[in-house]
Parts: structure tokens; C-alpha cells; sequence
């Protein structure tokens, strides 16, 4: 049997996919300049155009803006304004925002009045948004809910469905979620699977992929751990 690991959902969010929902050439120049300016730690600065923009309907900007409450180098960090934002860019249609918003309520975050309190509901509907859209993070989040059965009854071929392109095109997080559920099957076909898609979430060095590799590969015969191999070798995600 495999060995139970605890994993935490892991998500980075790529910042040059996040200018993609501002609406004007002018707009996206502004908001990206901002970002910049944050970056190098003229935070007030920063701060004070993205707001203007944000309060203009700028959904790339109320992003923005929503990450400078939770990080709270700018402001003071405050949860509860930072979901306000995300949720005006996400009732644009901004797909990083949908995911950040969900995985915010997957499972809260700071504390009184500053606080967001986790709402299994509200995640999964924002992050299902965001995935829908292809947003990797957001489906490699979604496989783990529902494989993992994260606050709501566990759902094997809804994990699968969000897990499967996420692990194509390479999420780690993914990868290791699909091996799981592969080797729950206990086929020796699934079970090769299983192993190559440990074997390529241990190349990433996540956790409890190695031992969870090493449990499945003792399960199989010699010839199917080596097109495990092979696969895992031939693997290129997809773009």
C-alpha cells in the first residue's frame, strides 16, 4: 500500500501572465511600470498609481493591488481587502485572480478584522473558473481537493480530469496528484503510470514523490519499471 503524505497545494503565480486582462496598451504600461517600481521597493509609490488604476476598473491593477495587501510591504497586510480586489479583477474575468481568490478561501488567512475565512464553496467555484480557463495552478489545485477530498467528499475522476493537464504540462503538484490516484487503482499498467508520474514530480523535488516512487517501483516487475523509466526520461511538458 502507498504511504499516506501530507502535502501542502503548491502554486506560483507567473507575473508576466498577470498583465494579460488590462484592457489598453496605455493601461498595460502603467500597471506594469507600477509592478516594477514595487518590485524595486518604491512600495508608496507603487501603491498609490495602481490604486488610482485599480479604482478605474483596471483588472490587471485591482491584481496588483491585491497582492500589495497580502504581502503588506506597501500597506499594512489585510486579507480581507487583498480578496476584495482579486474579486473585482476575477469578476472581470481575470484568470490569476480567480485562482488566487480561491486558493485565499481554501483555506483563509490572517487574523480580526484583516482576516479571510476559508469557504470551501467560494474556492471551489473561483478556482474551477480559473482552471477552466487552463490555468495550470488552478487545475493541479483542484486535483488535490477533490483527490484529497480537501473539506468536500473526494472525487476520484474530477481529481483526474483537473490533474491530468496540469501533469502534461508539467505542474509538479500535478504530477505527483496523478501518481496517487494512478496507483489506487492497482493495476500493474496503472501502477507504471503511478511510478512515472512519481518519478517525474521527484525530479522536481517534491515531497514524498521519491518514497512514494520507491513503494510502487517494488510493486512491479522489472519490465514495467523500465518503460516507467523510459517515459519518465522521454517526458517534455506540454506548451
Amino acid at each position: 500500500m502507498l504511504k499516506k503524505v501530507s502535502i501542502a497545494i503548491a502554486a506560483a503565480v507567473a507575473i508576466a501572465a498577470l498583465l494579460w486582462a488590462v484592457r489598453s496598451p496605455g493601461a498595460l504600461a502603467d500597471t506594469a511600470g507600477a509592478w516594477q517600481a514595487y518590485r524595486a521597493g518604491k512600495y508608496e509609490a507603487a501603491f498609490k498609481e495602481l490604486k488610482a488604476l485599480a479604482e478605474g476598473g483596471d483588472a490587471g491593477a485591482q491584481y496588483y493591488l491585491g497582492t500589495l495587501y497580502s504581502d503588506g510591504k506597501a500597506v499594512k497586510r489585510d486579507y480581507r481587502q487583498a480578496a476584495e480586489w482579486y474579486g473585482k479583477a476575477a469578476s472581470q474575468g481575470h484568470g490569476d485572480a480567480e485562482f488566487t481568490l480561491g486558493f485565499l478561501y481554501l483555506s483563509g488567512a490572517g487574523e480580526g478584522t484583516g482576516a479571510v475565512f476559508a469557504d470551501l464553496q467560494l474556492a471551489t467555484k473561483w478556482l474551477k473558473m480559473a482552471a477552466a480557463k487552463g490555468h495550470t495552478a488552478a487545475q493541479s489545485a483542484l486535483a488535490t481537493v477533490y483527490g484529497e477530498g480537501y473539506g468536500i467528499a473526494r472525487d476520484i475522476a474530477q481529481a483526474q480530469r483537473w490533474a491530468e493537464p496540469a501533469a502534461a504540462r508539467g505542474d509538479a503538484a500535478a504530477q505527483y496528484e496523478l501518481g496517487r490516484l494512478k496507483a489506487q487503482t492497482l493495476t500493474v499498467e496503472s501502477w507504471g503510470e503511478a511510478y512515472t508520474w512519481f518519478r517525474l514530480a521527484e525530479k522536481q523535488g517534491y515531497p514524498g514523490a521519491a518514497e512514494n516512487r520507491a513503494v510502487v517501483g517494488k510493486q512491479i516487475d522489472a519490465q514495467t519499471l523500465a518503460a516507467a523509466e523510459r517515459r519518465a526520461d522521454a517526458f517534455v511538458p506540454v506548451k
